[in-house]
Formats: C-alpha cells, sequence, structure tokens
C-alpha cells in the first residue's frame, strides 16, 4: 500500500519525494515504492482573522491582547 504526500509547492514536493527515495518522476507526482508525493500550488491552510473567533477582535486594541480562541478555527468555518 502507497502513502500520498501532499506538499504545499513543487520544490518541497521534490525533497520529500528524495527523502523518500520516489524515483519516477511525472509533471505532476512523483512515486516510489511505498510513496507517492504530489503538490499544490499555493497554502493548504490559512489560520483565521481574529475577528473570525470573536467580533471583539475585528479591530486590534492591545487591552484585548493575547488573543487565545477556543477551539481554532480556519478560515472556512
Amino acid at each position: 500500500m502507497e502513502t500520498a504526500v501532499l506538499a504545499e509547492k513543487p520544490s518541497v514536493g521534490r525533497d520529500l519525494a528524495m527523502v523518500f527515495g520516489c524515483n519516477k518522476i511525472t509533471r505532476t507526482f512523483i512515486e516510489g515504492q511505498n510513496h507517492i508525493v504530489t503538490w499544490a500550488m499555493g497554502h493548504l491552510i490559512e489560520l483565521a482573522d481574529p475577528g473570525a473567533h470573536d467580533p471583539i477582535d475585528k479591530e486590534w486594541n492591545l487591552e484585548h491582547l493575547p488573543i487565545i480562541p477556543e477551539p481554532m478555527r480556519s478560515w472556512s468555518q
């Protein structure tokens, strides 16, 4: 069974493929005996803005720091 590895960008994908011993190179992925490494073209995740956790944090105010949300949310929630 192969494990799929998703990297943030092609250069990181190539580095990971080298570590995993992958040597079958295609335009969109690099395959080895146990791993298939592919990549995206940009950030895979992104933190939500502070205002997404609590509307009071939409404007920066030193008195509101530190902002420690519970639970952490992604920008899409």
